[in-house]
């Protein structure tokens, strides 16, 4: 697990964080990514990649392979 801090900064009217380069490698992100933002009911705020739009249904499917391979190997049995 990879621990880290970041500040808050204005940008227009609403706030940026910005993502230190350790964690945007160890979590595989890169400029232009797409990203969910969940607040959970104790305030946590979780960041994920966001899956693509429901129209691209191979891209999802694609996607979602490649993020929960275990899952899909455990389906196949």
């Amino acid at each position: 697990m990879l621990k880290s801090t970041a500040k808050l900064s204005p940008r227009g009217n609403s706030l940026a964080v910005t993502i230190p380069k350790e964690v945007q490698e160890a979590a595989g992100l890169r400029q232009g990514d797409d990203l969910s933002l969940i607040v959970r009911d104790d305030g946590v705020i979780e960041i994920r990649h966001a899956a693509p739009g429901e129209a691209d249904l191979e891209a999802a499917f694609e996607w979602s392979l490649d993020r929960y391979p275990e899952t899909y190997r455990d389906l196949a049995k």
